[in-house]
């Protein structure tokens, strides 16, 4: 892999919003070259739109986590513009020269905390259901993140319980904690989590603090999951052995190459890309995917109807796999007339990330 792009210092950019829910706007990075070839990257939840848009007019000031998130969409438009020069696609360009072919599809779970609707366990098992109907075979609510009138941890777990309820024991049932509880307050959910046979416990204990996270390991044979805000090989190195699943994510992590290093810094832990986020980001995460031995991809499900038409209907899912575009680069690209997407930014930006200050 290389970072050539084009024989031009500096490309034009141009960032669209996607206005989604109340709670999700998609960000989309468009880089264009001087001869007229295109990459796409996405820094969906990468902060405030205005602290976005300061990183990519060069200030320095703003947070540490938007001016990665915002690289990190750089890095994959870059990544899907040399590809596209190269006439290639994505995962061959990325390093699977060697590979005859790419699979056709990848295994996608559901993740249902942006999907719309109510937050009581029965909505929140209706919307398990209708995954599972779609062709889903494992889902993942993030039971903590919304309170109600029973406590937290009570109508998490109650959350938790309607779900396995609605799908059946065939169906992997993933938890994203989101570090909502302490230590504490989860500690007693362990064994009802275990008998209720979860895939995986997320952020229970978030990956930025290893020595309660290894109180948790010590705690239960559940496997454990994290690390999508991880950036560097040293911050999974804290964790080694703490950790079943780690989850880099092509946003946040700064890039394709950073996913990458961070798969290969997984060391016994399987890998599953973290993904809540708009189309580009999801391509991008498949083609990695494609790369790697990893577990399915996770998909926002449900959070709008018109999801596929922002490429033109080449976002393609059925029985609960994404196909993989055959053409240069990422495939497909969002469709600019699309009546969702609006232009929010236009500057230019150096190959070198010069629109990113470093930490």
């Amino acid at each position: 892999m290389t970072t050539t792009v084009a024989p031009s210092t500096t490309l034009t950019g141009e960032l669209f919003r996607c206005a989604v829910s109340g709670r999700t706007d998609w960000l989309l990075l468009r880089l264009r070259d001087q001869d007229g070839v295109t990459g796409w990257g996405e820094c969906s939840d990468a902060g405030p739109r205005a602290a976005v848009l300061r990183v990519l007019d060069g200030d320095g000031e703003v947070g540490v986590f938007t001016r990665r998130t915002v690289r990190g969409a750089v890095r994959q438009a870059l990544a899907d513009l040399a590809a596209r020069r190269a006439g290639v696609p994505l995962w061959r360009w990325l390093g699977g020269a060697g590979a005859a072919h790419a699979p056709e599809s990848v295994p996608l779970y559901a993740n249902l905390n942006r999907a719309p609707g109510g937050r009581a366990p029965a909505e929140v098992a209706a919307t398990a259901v209708a995954a599972v109907r779609a062709g889903f075979t494992a889902v993942k609510l993030a039971p903590f993140d919304t309170p109600g009138g029973d406590r937290l941890a009570h109508l998490g777990l109650a959350r938790v319980r309607a779900v396995r309820a609605a799908v059946g024991p065939d169906v992997r049932v993933l938890v994203d904690c989101h570090e909502r509880l302490s230590l504490a307050e989860l500690t007693p959910l362990l064994d009802p989590f275990a008998e209720l046979g979860i895939g995986w416990l997320e952020d229970g204990v978030g990956s930025a603090r290893p020595a309660e996270l290894a109180e948790l390991r010590h705690r239960t044979q559940l496997p454990l999951a994290g690390g999508e805000f991880a950036f560097d090989a040293a911050e999974l190195a804290a964790v080694d052995g703490l950790l079943d699943y780690v989850l880099p994510d092509v946003k946040h992590a700064g890039g394709p190459a950073a996913v990458l290093a961070l798969a290969a810094a997984a060391g016994a832990a399987r890998v599953s890309l973290h993904n809540p986020a708009g189309p580009v980001a999801t391509l991008h995460s498949a083609h990695l995917a494609a790369l790697l031995p990893t577990e399915p991809l996770e998909f926002a499900f449900g959070e709008v109807d018109w999801r596929a038409a922002l490429l033109g209907g080449a976002e393609r899912i059925s029985g609960g796999r994404l196909a993989l575009p055959a053409g240069p680069g990422l495939g497909a690209e969002p469709d600019l007339d699309h009546p969702a997407l609006l232009p929010v930014w236009r500057g230019t930006i150096e190959p070198t990330d010069s629109c990113c200050p470093t930490e």
